[in-house]
C-alpha cells in the first residue's frame, strides 16, 4: 500500500512539471505575438528598435531582436520551433530552465551585434537556433534516453537549419544568417557550460554491487545461519 502512494505522488509531480513546461512554453512563446499585434493594431513602427550591430545605441536590440517580426509570416514560421524548444528546456532543466534560457538570450544577441551586417535585425530565429543547438548537443554529450529521444526530435524537425549559416545562400536576401550562426554559436558553448545540469543519466548495477555468490555474508538466501546448529537441534 505504501509502494503505491509512492508511485502515485511520483506521477502527480511529473503531471505538474509537464503542466508547468506548457505554460511557460506557452507564455514565453505569445510575447512576440502580443509585440506584433500591438505593433500593427496601432501602426507602430517597432522594427526601429531592432539590433543595430557595432552601434552602442543598437545594444538595446540584444534584447528586443527576439521580440520584433518583420511580419505575420515571419512570426508564425519562427513559433512552432520556440513552442516545442522552450517547452523541452523547462521540461529538463526546470529551474536552471530560467538562467539557461537567459544566457542563450544574451550571447545569441551579442555575438549578432558583434558579427552582424550593416542593418537593423530582427525576429527570434537567432533564440530558436540557440535553443535547437543545446538541446540537441545536450542529448549527445549526456547519457539521459528521454533527452537523447529530444535531440533526435530536434534534428529530425530541424535538421534543415544547417542550411541557414552559409551566407553565400542568402545573397541578396534580408535573412539574418549572423544571427542564425550566432545562435548556433551559443548554443554549443552552453551546451558543454550545462551538462552537469538537468536530469542525470539512469545508473544500472554492476555485477560486484549484486554481489553474485553472496561473497558478503548478506542477506542471500542460501547462506547457513551461525544459529543452524541449534536450529536443527530444536527440530
Amino acid at each position: 500500500m505504501y509502494i503505491c502512494y509512492i508511485m502515485s505522488d511520483k506521477s502527480v509531480a511529473e503531471k505538474n512539471e509537464l503542466k508547468c513546461a506548457v505554460w511557460y512554453a506557452a507564455l514565453l512563446t505569445a510575447l512576440p505575438w502580443i509585440v506584433q499585434i500591438v505593433s500593427v493594431a496601432f501602426s507602430l513602427q517597432l522594427k526601429q528598435f531592432g539590433l543595430k550591430p557595432l552601434e552602442w545605441g543598437g545594444l538595446s536590440g540584444i534584447f528586443t531582436m527576439p521580440l520584433l517580426h518583420a511580419d505575420w509570416g515571419h512570426l508564425i514560421s519562427n513559433t512552432p520551433a520556440m513552442l516545442l524548444l522552450i517547452f523541452g528546456l523547462f521540461l529538463f532543466y526546470k529551474r536552471d530552465a530560467w538562467r539557461i534560457l537567459l544566457c542563450l538570450y544574451l550571447l545569441s544577441g551579442l555575438l549578432t551585434w558583434f558579427m552582424g551586417r550593416d542593418s537593423t535585425h530582427i525576429g527570434a530565429s537567432g533564440l530558436v537556433y540557440a535553443l535547437a543547438a543545446f538541446h540537441f548537443l545536450s542529448g549527445v554529450i549526456k547519457k539521459v534516453p528521454r533527452q537523447r529521444a529530444f535531440a533526435l526530435l530536434v534534428a529530425f524537425l530541424y535538421g534543415g537549419f544547417v542550411w541557414a549559416f552559409f551566407p553565400t545562400l542568402y545573397q541578396g536576401t534580408s535573412v539574418s544568417w549572423e544571427g542564425h550562426l550566432s545562435g548556433l554559436i551559443a548554443g554549443i558553448i552552453f551546451a558543454f557550460y550545462f551538462r552537469d545540469k538537468g536530469p542525470e543519466p539512469p545508473v544500472y548495477p554492476s555485477l560486484e554491487d549484486e554481489n553474485i555468490g553472496g561473497t558478503d555474508g548478506g542477506d542471500d538466501y542460501w547462506d547457513i545461519p551461525e544459529d543452524a546448529d541449534l536450529l536443527l537441534h530444536s527440530l
